[in-house]
């Protein structure tokens, strides 16, 4: 994200599509929620959850994930791989429109996928594209082209990279094809503040047509599209606070919202309302700022891990509905490491791991060389789980003698710390003082290759996600070579020996991992989200 997941439930356009055929009924409007609104509509700039939300419905990829995380065709009609498999062939589907109805066509692709090395671009998104050989020429102005990206024909584009890359298929699900004739007319590096963010054109089921700011989003029907145009007329997209949807849901004045757990009686109890419970592939963390010097400690980090009451997150504040994680992979995952030692909830422990470290206690508060255990735990509104675990994380810290003050905001505020600007409104680095700690979700959409920018050196912000400013080489070096590697066993025990390193390490904290709770009307068929999440056969709903 992969686009930037800092939110559980990511909703992905996955699945065939029907054609119009199988639908019962053609025509009508059907409201959605999401519990915040999008910051921008281009998604090749730090796309957010709730950002792509909305772009996996107006956008295609060249590929798109199955249920069990394997790739089916989305604008690619076919691909093959050379014998090194250090080349990609596609075959674009023939007689691809865009919404404004120019053709798509495979100088689209490799647009797409040459602006994100631009050396101006400033989206965070280049990561996916180094590995193409040439990218990080181009990128650092040695190059006037890409050498891995050759258009053959208006259908066929090869992809090469100077390594076997495993992941590649799975890189490219994330990357959402751009049509040139607009945004080839805009310099990269204003992308982020241009009016296509407010009115974007893409290839997907449904075309953009209105954005009131604050309120909603109104998308309608692509009849043109190349998989059969969706049963519905219009899907509107509206947003608010978890609260505030959850009652529009109950009320019907939405046909389907995330239902959060403290709430799910209300929607047990509405006979029109039908509660969905799906396993999810994201999870809970504490982050934390590693050019702090308190929380480079890792002792610091270790006694927080241990103070944390976890288990009673989820049986108090997610009646149930999820389970505590012990490293930073959701355990429905198959990287996740079956051998990974828990993190026990052990105060004493805690208080111990500090006293060995040097952090004595005075007034309730401890410190070391002349700083203290004074810490800002950021965390975000709208989402009642994790604004309740805040203040009992807060608690359970205090108790150890680490004074957490909490502040709370909505999600793009959040972002302008973790993706901080300078004074030209420019992507800065993250420095020491931005943020400490912060409660964010993280879910795998594709490949746990996705990882490499969150946790290396040169993945920092502006070039990546590392917020936390992780550089330990180990890590690193675990994730490269897990990109190296085709077979899948030998895959896996890299990705397993990684999340061993991070539950020793802890830049992230792992908390919990929830299954997500949908309410549907029952005038709203074919609402079926699965491990993907809530739009994957999106074309197909319609409504009574």
């Amino acid at each position: 994200m992969r686009k930037l997941l800092f939110l559980s439930a990511a909703l992905l356009l996955s699945g065939a599509y029907a054609q119009t055929a199988s639908c019962p009924k053609v025509g009508g409007t059907a409201t959605i929620a999401q519990n915040s609104e999008p910051g921008n509509l281009n998604p090749l700039i730090f796309p957010t959850t709730y950002d792509t939300n909305i772009e996996e419905l107006v956008f295609n990829a060249l590929v798109k994930p199955t249920a069990d995380l394997n790739y089916q065709a989305d604008l690619a009609q076919s691909w093959t791989f050379s014998a090194d498999k250090k080349t990609l062939t596609f075959k674009l589907r023939p007689n691809i429109k865009w919404h404004d109805g120019q053709p798509l066509t495979a100088r689209d692709v490799a647009f797409t996928l040459t602006a994100i090395a631009s050396p101006k671009y400033n989206g965070g998104a280049f990561s996916q594209v180094e590995v193409l050989s040439g990218a990080d020429a181009y990128h650092d102005g040695k190059a006037t082209t890409i050498s891995g990206i050759k258009v053959i024909d208006d259908r066929t584009i090869a992809l090469s990279t100077d390594k076997v890359y495993a992941p590649i298929l799975a890189t490219l699900a994330g990357i959402m094809i751009l049509p040139q004739h607009i945004y080839g007319k805009i310099a990269v590096e204003n992308w982020q503040k241009d009016a296509t963010n407010r009115n974007p054109v893409g290839s997907g089921p449904f075309k953009f047509k209105q954005y009131r700011s604050g309120e909603l989003i109104e998308l309608e029907a692509n009849k043109a599209y190349f998989a059969g145009r969706p049963c519905l007329d219009r899907l509107i997209v509206r947003f608010g606070d978890a609260n505030t949807m959850l009652a529009a849901l109950v009320k019907g004045e939405v046909d389907a919202a995330p239902v959060p757990v403290p709430s799910v009686a209300s929607v047990k109890d509405n006979a029109n309302v039908k509660l969905t419970v799906v396993n999810q592939l994201d999870f809970d963390y504490v982050g934390t700022n590693l050019r702090n010097p308190v929380l480079a400690d890792k002792a610091v980090r270790t006694a927080m891990a241990y103070a944390i009451n976890r288990k009673a997150i989820v049986t108090g504040l997610m009646s149930g509905y999820g389970t505590v994680v012990d490293t930073i992979f959701p355990k429905s995952h198959w990287a996740y490491p079956s051998n990974v030692r828990p993190i026990p909830y052990d105060p004493a422990l805690a208080q111990k791991t500090l006293d060995d470290a040097g952090w004595t206690m005075s007034g309730g508060v401890r410190s070391k060389d002349g700083k203290t255990l004074k810490l800002r735990l950021f965390y975000t509104t709208g989402n009642p789980v994790r604004e309740r675990g805040a203040a009992l994380i807060q608690a359970n810290l205090r108790q150890i003698g680490i004074q957490v003050d909490l502040q709370s905001m909505d999600f793009p505020t959040l972002v302008t710390y973790l993706l901080p600007k300078d004074g030209q409104n420019k992507p800065r680095a993250v420095n020491a003082t931005d943020f400490d700690l912060f409660i964010l979700g993280f879910g795998i959409e594709r490949d746990p290759s996705e990882y490499l920018s969150y946790f290396t050196a040169d993945g920092q912000p502006p070039n990546g996600y590392n917020f936390t400013g992780y550089t330990d080489a180990a890590g690193g070096n675990l994730l490269t070579k897990a990109q190296e590697t085709v077979a899948q066993t030998a895959r896996k025990a890299l990705y397993n020996q990684f999340g061993l390193l991070m539950r020793d390490q802890l830049p992230w904290i792992p908390l919990t991992q929830a299954q997500a709770l949908y309410g549907s009307q029952t005038r709203l068929h074919n609402f079926a989200p699965d491990i993907r999440g809530v739009n994957v056969n999106v074309a197909r709903w319609w409504v009574q």
